[in-house]
């Protein structure tokens, strides 16, 4: 599924035109977005919890040419599932 498809889902169920859905789902990201960078977290009941995570320097490989290589620190989002969300998904 893409965003697209989020979108028509949505402004069925919510009975709205697509592009007030599309308006309000970007409006969403957008502030999550804004939440997770500033706040380092965010939980939604029931959903999961959004982080930043910190992934140190390691060593790597190109693949193509085998060539070793020396892999930069990053930060990255890292989302965790719910029990409620993941009990539903095992049934």
């Amino acid at each position: 599924m893409n965003k697209s498809d989020l979108v028509n889902l949505l402004s069925k169920d919510l009975k709205w035109s697509k592009a007030k859905t599309e308006r309000v789902l970007d409006a969403f990201l957008g502030l999550v977005s804004e939440i997770v960078l500033k706040k380092k977290k965010l939980n939604l009941f029931k959903f999961g919890v959004f982080t930043i995570k910190h992934r140190a320097s390691r060593s790597g490989r190109n693949p193509k040419t085998g060539e070793e290589l020396i892999l930069p620190p990053k930060d990255y989002v890292h989302f965790k599932p719910s029990k409620s969300l993941v009990d539903l998904i095992n049934g």
